[in-house]
């Protein structure tokens, strides 16, 4: 069996100090940029590989951070997963993903498993509202919390501009011409009350913002236009089309409350003989990376997933590293970037936090 390469390997073959590497594997120290690139030259070289089991028991670290999220059953799950582990690179960080399922009993089902995986932290995206008012988030380890429900002031948090978002989309299509404009994705048993007075909720915040782009305008909301879905999957999607088509032909336009509906909405509407967007137009809710090349391109608001998977794992690190202050909450832009599932232009419209 080949022997591990050591750091004094490394060093020896840069000919440089064991502690001139270590320096370099740990981002410290100061030396000539030269220097520096000598000793990753022989890493490489040499096959060097850090040995995180040695460097947990020295330091108490791993260098890994933990994701829960959802399993990736709709496209946003992968993508947010990939964005966090992108991110975390970057900073120098490995990333174990867990995943609970997102028909089942959510982030609770994974925690013991948390403790079993070598992750310095953990970021959690929670789907559903939290019980007990978010005791689960009081763990042992350093933790932040991402999605559309409450942390109750137990972690760091990371949320969209979900109603924000959705007014502009919504009013957007109203201001260019559509007037039977549906929604696909309101949650069971709604009413204005219920949303208007919800403080979580990916579809209760979502489904104010379309109400209230309609009654800034002064235009009356058919609620026989609001679709209720039990799951926001694309399969739901396919059969609210076949609903809106057979209960409402004339509807010219539908907000779908994210990618994963708007996909099975496409498909469904064009199987049905009707065009995109020249006889209905279409908008989803996520920007995952389908969106650009479905047929037709789909029209959708972007949450940013780049500046929310940046700002978790910067809160995530900045916790491990010691940062004991008060938990803090941020909320990311948006932007509608507008395919060809719309006619209402071509160019994004941005807005920022």
């Amino acid at each position: 069996m080949r022997r591990r390469v050591t750091i004094k390997d490394v060093a020896k073959e840069a000919n440089v100090s064991i502690k001139t590497v270590s320096n370099v594997l740990n981002h410290s120290g100061s030396m000539r940029p030269e220097t520096r690139e000598r000793v990753k030259t022989a890493m490489a070289k040499l096959g060097y590989q850090i040995n995180m089991s040695a460097r947990s028991l020295k330091t108490g670290a791993t260098g890994i951070l933990g994701l829960g999220i959802f399993d990736f059953t709709q496209p946003f799950g992968a993508y947010l997963a990939d964005k966090v582990i992108e991110t975390a690179r970057e900073r120098k960080y490995g990333v174990v993903v867990s995943t609970y399922s997102s028909g089942g009993s959510g982030i609770r089902t994974i925690i013991d498993e948390t403790y079993h995986l070598a992750a310095d932290g953990w970021i959690f995206f929670v789907e559903r509202p939290l019980r007990d008012k978010g005791i689960l988030l009081s763990q042992t380890y350093p933790l932040v919390m991402t999605g559309d429900y409450r942390p109750y002031g137990k972690a760091d948090f990371v949320t969209m501009p979900n109603t924000e978002a959705e007014r502009f989309a919504t009013g957007r299509l109203l201001d260019a011409g559509c007037r039977r404009l549906a929604l696909v994705g309101a949650p069971a048993k709604y009413s204005r009350r219920s949303v208007f007075s919800a403080v979580e909720g990916t579809q209760e915040l979502r489904v104010r913002g379309y109400i209230q782009a309609f009654e800034e305008r002064g235009l009356e909301v058919d609620s026989s236009l609001i679709v209720s879905l039990p799951r926001l999957m694309t399969d739901e999607g396919i059969k609210a089309a076949d609903f809106l088509l057979d209960d409402h032909p004339d509807v010219d336009g539908i907000i779908c409350l994210n990618d994963a509906v708007a996909y099975g909405v496409m498909h469904q509407v064009q199987k049905r003989g009707r065009s995109i967007p020249e006889d209905i137009q279409v908008v989803g809710f996520d920007n995952t990376p389908e969106g650009s090349y479905s047929n037709p391109a789909l029209t959708t608001i972007d949450p940013l997933i780049d500046d929310y998977a940046r700002v978790a794992v910067s809160m995530l690190i900045e916790r491990i590293n010691g940062y004991a202050g008060p938990v803090r909450t941020y909320t990311t832009g948006f932007e509608l970037v507008e395919r060809d599932s719309t006619q209402v232009g071509k160019d994004a419209d941005k807005m920022t936090p």
